[in-house]
C-alpha cells in the first residue's frame, strides 16, 4: 500500500507542467521539467500525507492528472500556489484529516451527488 508509483507521478506532474505553460508559440521543455519538478515537491508532500493516514498514495497521482484535464490554472495567479491549494482540496476530500460539522457534511453530499452524476450510471 505504501507504493507510489513515482514514474506515473513524474508523467502526471508534466502533463499538468505543460497545460500550465501552454502557449500557442509553443512551451520550452526546460520550463515544463522545471515546473514539473516544482510540483513533484508539492504533490511529494501530499503523498506523504497520505500514506500516514493508511491510504493509498497513488491517490495523488489520480488527482493531479484529474487536475489536468478539469482544471485550468487561471492566468496571472502563481500557478504553484494554485496546485498547491487544489490538490490539497482534491486530497481532504479524498484522503478526510478533518471532522466536519452539520453544515460542512452537507457540502460533501454535494460532492457525493456530482461524482455521482460525473461516473453515470453504474453496471448492474
Amino acid at each position: 500500500m505504501n507504493d507510489v508509483d513515482l514514474a506515473a507521478l513524474q508523467i502526471a506532474c508534466r502533463n499538468l507542467a505543460r497545460g500550465a505553460l501552454w502557449s500557442e508559440q509553443g512551451t520550452p521543455e526546460i520550463a515544463v521539467a522545471k515546473l514539473a519538478g516544482e510540483f513533484m515537491r508539492i504533490a511529494a508532500t501530499q503523498v506523504a500525507d497520505v500514506i500516514e493516514c493508511g491510504r493509498d498514495p497513488n491517490i495523488v497521482t489520480r488527482a493531479v492528472s484529474y487536475l489536468t484535464y478539469t482544471h485550468v490554472a487561471p492566468v496571472g495567479v502563481d500557478v504553484k500556489w494554485w496546485f498547491t491549494e487544489l490538490l490539497t482540496c482534491l486530497v481532504e476530500l479524498a484522503v478526510p484529516s478533518m471532522i466536519q460539522t452539520p453544515e460542512s457534511s452537507a457540502f460533501l453530499l454535494d460532492v457525493q451527488e456530482g461524482i455521482a452524476e460525473s461516473l453515470g450510471p453504474g453496471e448492474d
